[in-house]
C-alpha cells in the first residue's frame, strides 16, 4: 500500500509539472495530421548578397528543413537549416547566382519533402525605396526625381519569372498635359531617343516604348483636376531572348513640366 502511495504521488507530480511547461497538454491535444505542404517566402531585395526566408509554423511538424540548390536543368539540394525555427538568412551565396529553395518536414522519423519551390537570387542591389508600389494602390506620387530600378529574373526551374513594375500616380489640373522624362542608366547608347529597356502604360491606356530622356506625355483635357496612374516596366520579350538571366534595369523619373492642353 505504501509503495503504491508513492508511485500515486509520483505520477501526480510528473502530471502537475508537465502541465506546468505545457508538455504534456502538447502531447495530448497535438493533432495527428500529417505535416502540412508549405513554400518560404523569399526576399532577395532587402539587403544585397542576402535572401531572407520565411514559412508558417505547422504544430504538426517536429523539425524543418530548409534546402536550397543553385538553379539549373538539374537540382541538387542541400541542407542549410535544420531547427524549429520558422526564418532562416542566407547570406553564404553568390552574386548574380539564382536559387532555388525547398521546406521539408519531419515527424517521428518520417520526412515529408516539399513539393513547390522558393525562388531567390544573390543581387549586388536592394529594393528601391518606395517598394512595393507594384499595383495602383501602392503608387509612388511623383512630385519630385525618383531613382529606381528593376529586377528582372528567369529561372531554368519550371521557367518562373520574376519581374518588377513599378506603379506611379501624377495629379494633374484641368486641361493640361504633363511631361514625364525616363532615363535608363548604363545604356550603351544613351543620347536622347535612343530606345530603352523599358515599357510605360497609363492605366487605361496601350503600352508604350520608353525613349531615353524623350518626353511621356499625359493628358487631362477635362474641366476637373485628374489623378493618374501609370507603370514603368521591363520590355522583358525586346531585351531576354535567353531562357534564363538575372538582372535589374536602374532608372530615374521625373514630371519634367506641365503646360496647357492643346487639341
Amino acid at each position: 500500500m505504501k509503495n503504491k502511495a508513492i508511485c500515486c504521488l509520483l505520477l501526480s507530480s510528473f502530471l502537475f509539472m508537465s502541465c506546468q511547461d505545457n508538455t504534456f497538454q502538447d502531447i495530448i491535444f497535438r493533432p495527428i495530421d500529417d505535416p502540412f505542404q508549405d513554400v518560404p517566402v523569399a526576399d532577395s531585395l532587402s539587403l544585397e548578397g542576402t535572401v531572407y526566408l520565411s514559412w508558417e509554423s505547422d504544430e504538426c511538424s517536429d523539425i524543418y528543413i530548409l534546402q536550397r540548390s543553385i538553379d539549373s536543368a538539374s537540382l541538387n539540394f542541400t541542407t542549410v537549416y535544420e531547427g524549429t525555427g520558422t526564418s532562416y538568412t542566407d547570406s553564404n551565396l553568390t552574386t548574380d547566382y539564382r536559387y532555388v529553395y525547398r521546406l521539408n518536414k519531419t515527424r517521428g522519423s518520417k520526412i515529408f519533402y516539399g513539393e513547390n519551390y522558393a525562388y531567390g537570387f544573390c543581387s549586388s542591389l536592394r529594393a528601391d525605396s518606395f517598394e512595393d508600389n507594384n499595383d495602383e494602390k501602392s503608387a509612388t506620387v511623383l512630385d519630385y526625381d525618383r531613382i529606381c530600378n528593376l529586377p528582372c529574373a528567369k529561372f531554368i526551374t519550371d521557367s518562373y519569372s520574376l519581374i518588377d513594375e513599378d506603379w506611379f500616380s501624377i495629379t494633374i489640373p484641368p486641361v493640361r498635359t504633363a511631361e514625364i522624362i525616363v532615363s535608363q542608366s548604363g545604356l550603351v547608347n544613351s543620347t536622347a531617343g535612343s530606345a530603352t529597356a523599358l515599357l510605360v502604360q497609363v492605366s487605361g491606356f496601350s503600352a508604350q516604348a520608353v525613349l531615353q530622356q524623350t518626353g511621356i506625355q499625359i493628358s487631362n483635357p477635362s474641366t476637373e483636376i485628374k489623378t493618374f496612374y501609370f507603370k514603368i516596366y521591363p520590355n522583358v520579350s525586346g531585351l531576354f531572348g535567353a531562357d534564363e538571366y538575372l538582372t535589374s534595369i536602374e532608372y530615374t523619373i521625373s514630371l519634367n513640366r506641365v503646360y496647357k492642353y492643346e487639341l
